[in-house]
């Protein structure tokens, strides 16, 4: 029963990866396959080395468990196909599909999550929108975690020392790096679903708060703002500085 549960998710999915296009911006009605046909469209444009792959999908709840869901706060689930070529065994195949996306800073299984519901200010009954409102996933997240090890039982570092740190753990993209930085960001293909864009500023940010002893202060990451001209005032975007991967995005008024 929950695999054949599975299996029916999945084959919904890819249905819908295929759908046509539609211009995201250009009308406010939008159903349920329409967002989900968008979510998707979007994971494509944020993880491009996603195309062309055979990874098995499932849709989620917020607790990561196999649900239906109405296509307005999905979560997305990618990991290892149910299938391999002929002639190939499933360790052989899954550790070099580990192993490649690894290199990206994607570890398998692999969540994502598109949200469609207008929040701020709060609206009830709720208000749905046809470009994704926020947008969270977990790249980088092995590096982080060593990083956050070696870093934080040494609040009194400076923030030279934590950076000379973080490039020896493999922090690629440094505050000395925002010109490269900014090109990672897939404006041509994000203005599907905001409508042009400018980029108004953008910072690079060691910590995520105040340090302290016995707490975890670190957080690399760049924090860049935009501005949109339709569906919404302004875009955030964070990308994390080890494979320069956008884990965070949000829009609003």
């Amino acid at each position: 029963m929950g695999y054949s549960f599975s299996f029916r998710l999945a084959c919904i999915a890819l249905a819908i990866w295929f759908l046509p296009s539609t211009a995201a911006v250009a009308t406010d009605v939008c159903g349920s396959a329409d967002r989900m046909a968008v979510a998707l469209r979007f994971v494509q444009t944020v993880y491009p080395e996603l195309k062309g792959r055979d990874l098995a999908i499932a849709l989620t709840n917020t607790q990561g468990d196999l649900a239906a869901s109405e296509a307005d706060d999905l979560g997305l689930r990618f990991d290892k196909p149910t299938w391999h070529p002929p002639g190939e065994t499933n360790g052989k195949s899954d550790a070099m599909l580990a192993e490649t996306m690894e290199n990206m800073g994607i570890t398998l299984p692999f969540p994502l999550r598109v949200s469609f519901i207008e929040t701020a200010p709060p609206i009830w009954p709720r208000r749905l929108a046809c470009h994704p409102i926020e947008f969270r996933g977990e790249a980088g997240l092995q590096k982080m975690g060593r990083l956050q090890e070696t870093i934080n039982p040494h609040p009194e570092w400076s923030d030279a020392q934590e950076l000379e740190e973080a490039r020896r753990v493999g922090l690629r993209y440094g505050p000395e790096d925002k010109d490269v930085v900014l090109r990672l960001i897939p404006l041509k293909e994000l203005v599907q679903f905001y409508g042009p864009l400018k980029i108004k500023s953008a910072e690079f940010f060691m910590n995520g708060g105040r340090k302290c002893a016995g707490c975890s202060f670190v957080l690399p990451r760049w924090e860049i703002k935009l501005s949109a001209t339709h569906a919404t005032g302004w875009l955030s975007i964070t990308i994390e500085p080890f494979f320069g991967r956008i884990t965070s995005l949000s829009s609003g008024e």
